[in-house]
């Protein structure tokens, strides 16, 4: 492994393409089985290029914005286009400087749970925005501190669904040795490689939609699942219940 850090690759990736290398392409491994190339370009693509459960989430929004794991800014980019006010926090400084280079206006590289802000009426986490909370107990401790970051009406819009296990583990693309899975089968290892170099793993979560509402309750929140796509994908709206 060249690449001591996990998001290393994917640095390394969009710093390509952005560059000039349109042919830029990552390749995602998973403890799940999965073994995926991913085009760098879908991370810069156009409204035009959404995916339906993406046009669900984000005809949900309303008022000021907080675009958690914004990326290289393709949500933040159209809801300013639509004359929303949105804040974008990223934690790859590389996608958060390419961001601002692109257009995105009020861009903070740092944890969310390090967020300092007045609150928000919608907190949209989109292209399985959860997955950055890495387990189960990761998820409820963001549900627990997000009301700080909400109107009292406020919303958070997110999608997810059930890791994809379609992968074949035992004839993996390259040999990694993931650590140990969690107790839940979403709690999944992620592994990039780019240009024959592969990063350590890192956690990703993923979360059915029974497992999201319970949590959900758990935590304080109302959740309603709001769009299913035909690959078990979901949307799903969290607001705080009313006094």
């Amino acid at each position: 492994m060249k690449y001591s850090d996990p998001r290393e690759p994917h640095a390394r990736a969009l710093r390509d393409y952005f560059a000039g290398d349109l042919n830029a392409t990552l390749v995602l491994h998973s403890s799940a089985g999965e073994h995926e190339e991913i085009p760098v370009s879908v991370f810069f693509r156009g409204p035009e290029d959404f995916f339906p459960f993406e046009r669900a989430a984000l005809e949900l929004c309303r008022g000021r914005v907080l675009d958690v794991g914004a990326g290289t800014g393709v949500h933040t980019l159209y809801l300013q286009e639509l004359g929303y006010d949105v804040c974008a926090v990223e934690l790859l400084p590389e996608a958060a400087e390419i961001m601002r280079a692109r257009g995105a206006r009020d861009v903070h590289t740092k944890d969310i749970a390090d967020l300092k802000s007045s609150p928000f009426d919608t907190i949209l986490l989109l292209m399985n925005g959860i997955g950055i909370f890495g387990t189960l107990d990761g998820l409820d401790r963001f549900l627990l501190d997000s009301p700080r970051l909400l109107k009292p009406d406020g919303q958070i819009i997110l999608d997810s669904g059930p890791a994809n296990i379609t992968g074949d583990p035992d004839n993996p693309a390259v040999a990694i040795s993931f650590p140990d899975g969690g107790g839940y089968p979403g709690e999944t290892w992620i592994a990039l490689e780019y240009r024959g170099e592969i990063g350590p793993p890192f956690r990703e979560l993923y979360a059915d939609p029974d497992t999201l509402v319970e949590h959900a309750v758990a935590t304080g929140w109302n959740c309603e699942i709001v769009f299913h796509d035909s690959l078990s994908g979901f949307v799903a709206r969290l607001t705080r219940p009313s006094l």
